[in-house]
């Protein structure tokens, strides 16, 4: 179902749309409390393991950090895969936790450096790497990387356009974890869209410089990741009309950029799921400007003021630049912050602008949702010495790059080098 995805700067695969309540697990039995013991450490600690259709198991880890801030989640941005709200036992779950799947031990193992995918925004580990089409019939690069004789692991994130510093430091617990349970010194790493952009920041050290990256991964992967940001959402401002209505349908869950707007013939706040509202830190955090390399959409409404700021025919924006401080202006730090030079990395590139259901990018060279120009950047992820393993750019849009049979045997190929 590529024609299902999100109308805006969402970015990635849409989430399962099962309808599932919060679970109590707050009696554990002795047996489950004593495992929780025994896993824990001073960083983390893994609360439960569940079975999953897809996975060979399913942990919730849960981070040992009182400065991870009480993320809120809209209705629309709750879990839906069964399994997942399993493991987490809620829909809406804290920050603190993540889920660490766990594909099980190949028939034949042929690598012995274990794999950690890291999905992007507004979706899950399984529909972003095991069931691609959300209805169970189509592999995804998990099962293909399986095959290939890799141990291959996934993270869900609790919140789905969390805080990219959240996410970087649960993408060095999750990795912590995978080194106990292989009893490896070090991880390969893959991020796909805003899955890449936190694991550039977290092996670039910009993600938290009192938690420092161990140097515990071997090789990464960047696939369609906005290393030099993104401005979607702000140059084609008529998805606002789409994302406004109120409905719960999941694919619409990512931020407007008018914090006001003429709706049904009347002014209303929509400031609530607006990047000026508390749902979407993750978003902020990869704002990005390329009016100057790119023209804007002249065409659509409000296209001036809802890039620049201001008050249009049918809306009011604080515009771009307003929105890059208020996130920290963290594209910035990234370009200025190279990939630790103990990793080996690799760069996949898309130029399809061909992703069904969405308006896609077409004001420059893009995968349909992010410009080549900002996918496209080793050379500013090399400046301390870090290895370039080979940067490609395939005719494949921004979904196609992580479920492709040439996408995927090429990502197999970077693994796989010696």
């Amino acid at each position: 179902m590529k024609n299902a995805f999100l109308i805006s700067l969402s970015l990635l695969l849409v989430s399962c749309s099962n309808n599932v309540n919060d679970i109590n697990f707050n009696q554990l039995d002795q047996a489950q409390a004593s495992a929780t013991k025994k896993n824990s450490n001073s960083d983390f600690s893994v609360i439960r393991t569940v079975d999953s259709k897809f996975w060979s198991k399913i942990e919730l880890i849960r981070a040992n950090d009182s400065s991870i801030p009480n993320e809120k989640i809209a209705e629309r941005g709750r879990q839906r895969d069964t399994d997942i709200v399993k493991a987490f036992g809620t829909d809406k779950p804290s920050s603190t936790d993540f889920c660490l799947h766990d594909a099980g031990v190949p028939t034949s193992l042929k690598y012995q450096t274990p794999i950690l995918l890291i999905h992007g925004a507004n979706t899950t580990a399984t529909r972003s790497w095991a069931d691609p089409d959300g209805d169970g019939k189509k592999a995804g690069l998990m099962q293909f990387l399986k095959g290939k004789g890799f141990r291959v692991f996934a993270i869900t994130f609790a919140n789905k356009h969390g805080d990219s510093f959240v996410w970087s430091s649960q993408v060095g617990r999750a990795i912590e974890r995978i080194k106990q349970i292989t009893g490896t010194e070090k991880v390969d790493t893959l991020g796909h869209s805003k899955g890449g952009f936190t694991l550039r920041m977290f092996l670039s050290n910009v993600y938290d410089k009192t938690n420092p990256f161990k140097k515990d991964v071997r090789r990464a992967v960047f696939v369609a990741a906005p290393h030099r940001g993104i401005d979607y959402s702000f140059r084609h401002p008529i998805n606002n009309l789409g994302l406004y209505e109120e409905d719960d349908n999941p694919l619409k869950y990512a931020p407007l950029t008018w914090e006001s707007m003429i709706w049904k013939g009347k002014w209303v706040d929509s400031k609530e799921m607006s990047l000026d509202g508390e749902y979407f830190p993750g978003q902020l955090q990869m704002l990005g400007k390329f009016d100057k390399i790119h023209s804007l959409s002249v065409l659509e409404q409000d296209w001036y003021t809802s890039y620049y700021g201001g008050t249009g025919l049918i809306s009011k924006s604080k515009g771009i630049d307003y929105y890059i401080k208020k996130g920290g202006n963290i594209v910035d730090r990234i370009k200025k912050s190279p990939v630790d030079p103990s990793v080996q990395f690799s760069n996949l590139v898309g130029n399809s602008p061909t992703v069904l259901g969405i308006l896609n990018e077409l004001t420059g060279p893009s995968d349909g949702i992010v410009f080549v120009k900002s996918t496209k950047a080793s050379e500013d992820m090399t400046g301390l010495g870090a290895k370039l393993l080979e940067e490609k750019t395939m005719f494949l849009n921004h979904l196609d790059l992580v479920s492709n049979t040439s996408s995927m045997q090429w990502i197999s190929e970077q693994f796989s080098k010696k």
